[in-house]
């Protein structure tokens, strides 16, 4: 098999300020497409998102594997290269930023057979309708999710992560690459794709709109148990200061971890021995388990949990994760230099596939590193277009 056989051979023009289409383009481009983030003078907004420390590594590892190009401002220079960047792309990833607005209205001035995506803040397309801010950054509060997070009397709590972002990414390149196939299969132009950021955390979010459908009223918070509290689900620390977090689902689980805490005595118990009864005093049975996990270090509670074939499982942060043997066992992570030769940790291509190579060849680019190249590449050059900006 040839080295490009196992590569995907998409080309893929990318012009945004929000962290979706770029992910989207990330995820592909860790599969062999050839990625060609379009950006201002100034940037793409992606580069100054975040603190200082938060953008010296976000870019370098959204931007992984693309090529940048620096187009200016003059609407004859900027129309020219964005017509030629079209027509060489299979697919055109963009959100509702300045040049991705411009790489949008360009395909509809040309004919060419690439598929143009849109991601966008909830409410952009009907602001009329959206009552709250359409900023990219509030679309997890538009989906219902974030309200179940946090505890019953306390406020909502947002990820420290681009949720919302990153789903929406994802569903952008499952769904181009669905289109894609379509369109080729039928001999057709793609058909356009839009997708507002709210949208795939929605769909995550559907057996909750179903049982608010059913009861008239939605479920509340409820920390770290279950949803709907009908079995045992929460997060406890151990006597060395680990978090644990149990889940025991289905009946014969949580009989084993009460077993296992309390012994018959506990399993027995009137108050724990049905769901509908541990759901009645889930306050009293969660501060017995978590007096049982307070007297132990978590490695004796794990070897215990195991033994007794409870599903207990540890919580890593970052840290731990750059140290866990099972990680690294997986080839999770990978370490790229970054632009001052220091090695940067990073998420390996996920998933692994065996017949689909992934691999991390290069961090974020430089501001315009590849413009000359591109253009070149594309038959343009500044004899042609004019200088640019």
């Amino acid at each position: 098999m040839s080295a490009a056989a196992n590569r995907l051979e998409l080309r893929i023009v990318e012009a945004c300020d929000t962290p979706a289409p770029a992910f989207a383009a990330a995820l592909l481009g860790d599969f062999g497409a050839s990625v060609t983030v379009v950006e201002p003078p100034e940037g793409s907004g992606i580069r100054r998102l975040g603190s200082k420390q938060v953008q010296e590594v976000w870019w370098p590892i959204i931007a992984r594997n693309k090529r940048s190009v620096v187009l200016g401002r003059d609407p004859e220079v900027l129309e020219a290269s964005l017509r030629a960047l079209i027509a060489s792309a299979d697919l055109v990833l963009t959100d509702d930023s300045e040049f991705g607005r411009a790489l949008r209205a360009a395909a509809e001035r040309i004919e060419h057979r690439a598929l143009v995506v849109r991601l966008f803040s909830p409410g952009a397309d009907h602001a009329e309708l959206f009552a709250g801010s359409t900023e990219s950054r509030f679309a997890g509060l538009a989906s219902g999710v974030v309200a179940l997070t946090g505890h019953p009397h306390g406020p909502p709590i947002q990820a420290e992560f681009p949720l919302a972002d990153h789903t929406t990414g994802m569903m952008a390149a499952t769904a181009a690459l669905c289109e894609l196939r379509r369109a080729r299969l039928a001999g057709e132009r793609p058909v356009p794709i839009e997708l507002a950021l709210h949208e795939t955390l929605l769909r995550m979010n559907e057996w909750q709109l179903q049982v608010a459908a059913a009861q008239g009223y939605a479920e509340p918070r409820n920390g770290n148990r279950f949803p709907m509290n009908w079995n045992l689900g929460n997060i406890f620390t151990t006597r060395d200061e680990r978090l644990l977090t149990v889940s025991a689902a289905t009946p014969s689980v949580a009989d084993r971890m009460l077993n296992m805490v309390g012994g018959e005595a506990l399993r027995t118990d009137p108050r724990f021995n049905t769901p509908q009864a541990r759901r009645d005093n889930m306050d009293e049975l969660d501060a017995r388990i978590a007096q049982w996990m307070a007297g132990r270090d978590a490695e004796t509670a794990m070897r215990e949990v195991l033994e007794n074939d409870v599903v207990v499982g540890p919580l890593f942060d970052a840290a731990e994760l750059l140290d866990d043997a099972h990680i690294a066992a997986r080839a999770d992570i990978v370490h790229r230099p970054d632009a001052a030769g220091r090695p940067l940790a990073m998420p390996a291509p996920l998933p692994h596939v065996s017949s689909l190579e992934g691999r991390v060849t290069h961090v974020g680019p430089a501001l315009g590193a590849d413009t000359e190249a591109v253009l070149a590449e594309l038959g343009l050059s500044t004899s042609t277009t004019g200088r640019l900006e």
